[in-house]
């Protein structure tokens, strides 16, 4: 079973920044061990999902739409994609000279 945990760090400027880990704790040894799963970056409620374009296409049309939160996260999951939590956003990102396309959601 999988947890979240957030670690905070110092930057140069004497700010605290927080990062967040998806992890999992495991026995070897006789002594526990935590597994890094997924890095979630300073947000843990805001995902990106790489996606290819023909589903970018299916996609592009429930973000076009004015669904609430609830409609769209049932929506992306009939689309194969599995969103966590209720997105409040939904974004399609391209970047073109990589020719890469995500669904960003917050």
């Amino acid at each position: 079973m999988s947890y979240l945990r957030k670690k905070p760090r110092r930057m140069k400027d004497g700010s605290i920044q927080t990062y967040w880990y998806r992890c999992e704790t495991y026995w070897q040894g006789g002594r526990s061990h935590e597994k890094v799963l997924e890095y979630l970056g300073t947000n843990p409620l805001k995902r990106s999902f790489p996606l290819d374009p023909p589903l970018a296409r299916r996609v592009a049309a429930v973000v076009a739409e004015p669904l609430s939160p609830t409609e769209a996260m049932v929506k992306l999951k009939d689309l194969g994609l599995d969103v966590p939590f209720r997105p409040r956003q939904l974004m399609l990102l391209n970047n073109p000279p990589l020719r890469r396309l995500a669904l960003r959601v917050e």
